[in-house]
């Protein structure tokens, strides 16, 4: 069966201590940032380990990577048993072949520009079309599509940019996106995460630089303050 995406995710953590606030705020999952440009950035070795005491926890662990090459994926992907692979540039369908059969998040900027729609339905339409579709597809060599991620346009930066992304674009929610759950990202905060859930009936949210001091190092009262207005506000929708 195919992994349902969390609800709750703070991406970004560089620090073990950091984990176990995540996990008593009610924080569902939390993205290791393996993309070396980031401001958040963490070497392999420094990402299993915060996976490992993660998983600990009972939190979901994320990998996020950004354009890797078949060898750097298939790096990742066989280094720690993740719950998620996200992927965070313009990666094609066929890259799910060295996913090592993790589910697979597609994050793709939501602007209404031609190009966000045709990632989309390239991924869409090489997973069968629709989250349904996947379920019988256990046995298949290939990871499976768990969802998108919508996140402000950034170009080249791959997230954490801080920027909001379009809310009016996503609901009511595009014709190509209507069969996938989504999860939220692009300028989240505790004061507007709230609002975004109401507005776009996402399936989660993800934020990293909305709950910090500074790059990397998440405030335990901010990372709180997200998840229980998060929390609130998808009980009402």
């Amino acid at each position: 069966m195919p992994c349902e995406l969390p609800k709750t995710k703070v991406c970004g953590v560089t620090r073990l201590e950091d984990l176990d606030f995540l996990k008593t705020s009610g924080v569902e999952a939390v993205g290791l940032n393996l993309v070396p440009k980031s401001k958040r950035y963490i070497p392999l070795d420094v990402a299993v380990q915060l996976a490992k005491r993660a998983f600990e926890l009972g939190l979901k662990t994320v990998a996020v990577v950004m354009d890797p090459t078949s060898d750097e994926l298939a790096r990742i992907a066989s280094a720690f048993t993740w719950d998620f692979l996200q992927l965070h540039g313009n990666e094609q369908p066929n890259i799910r072949d060295f996913c090592h059969r993790i589910a697979i998040i597609k994050a793709a900027a939501w602007s209404g520009r031609r190009e966000e729609k045709d990632l989309i339905d390239a991924w869409s339409a090489d997973s069968g079309g629709s989250l349904a579709s996947t379920k019988n597809t256990s046995t298949d060599a290939s990871s499976q599509l768990a969802g998108f991620l919508l996140d402000a346009y950034a170009p080249g930066e791959g997230g954490g940019t801080g920027k909001t992304a379009r809310w009016d674009l996503v609901y009511p929610r595009p014709k190509i996106l209507q069969s996938w759950p989504i999860m939220l990202a692009g300028g989240l905060t505790p004061e507007n995460v709230g609002s975004a859930i109401r507005l776009t009936r996402c399936e989660g949210v993800d934020t990293a630089s909305g709950v910090e001091l500074s790059p990397g190092i998440k405030s335990s009262d901010r990372v709180q303050a997200f998840a229980t207005a998060a929390t609130a506000a998808f009980s009402r929708i």
